[in-house]
């Protein structure tokens, strides 16, 4: 009976090392999983949305800055509004009343946002698209534009070797 304990206490250490092996290992590669990180443009016909950046971990997306410059000369905005999602997930909503191109932060034609959100229990592929939607008012006329851009195209390149083209939505 003696040798019947030694055999179980020994099985159940052996189980139970294994057990913490296997978690250990599985913690160590979520830690060294590599972050993707998402660049791109967006182009209507009177602005840009430029530098949209996002970063994506197991879980985790970060959304980091962007900017908006106007297209062209003597525009009149009235407010513009866009959001970008993910599925049911709205990880970009900026609104901005009167004529963003015209508040006194902006420079040379160019506006600063730094959403700096942090969105939790997400999971996002490659496969992926973002859904945009932009609303704004320029010289008297009302605009809105709709479109999906896929994450497989705008995932950031380890080294860039040109200039990226803005994304067309009209």
């Amino acid at each position: 009976m003696n040798e019947l304990k030694k055999y179980i206490v020994t099985i159940s250490f052996s189980l139970i090392f294994i057990a913490l092996i296997g978690v250990l290992f599985y913690n160590q590669s979520q830690i060294r999983q590599t972050p993707t990180i998402y660049v791109f443009d967006i182009e209507t016909d009177d602005f840009y949305i430029k530098d949209i950046e996002f970063v994506v971990l197991p879980d985790y997306i970060y959304v980091a800055k962007q900017y908006l410059e106007v297209i062209g000369e003597n525009k009149v905005f009235d407010g513009v509004s866009y959001g970008l999602s993910i599925g049911e997930n709205m990880i970009v909503s900026l609104s901005q009343a009167d004529d963003p191109f015209h508040l006194p932060d902006t420079a040379n034609g160019k506006i600063y946002y730094n959403t700096n959100n942090l969105f939790e229990n997400m999971k996002v592929s490659k496969e992926d698209s973002i859904h945009v939607e932009i609303h704004y008012k320029v010289n008297g006329e009302s605009k809105d534009v709709v479109g999906e851009i896929k994450l497989s195209d705008v995932v950031k390149p380890f080294t860039l070797t040109g200039e990226r083209k803005p994304i067309h939505l009209q």
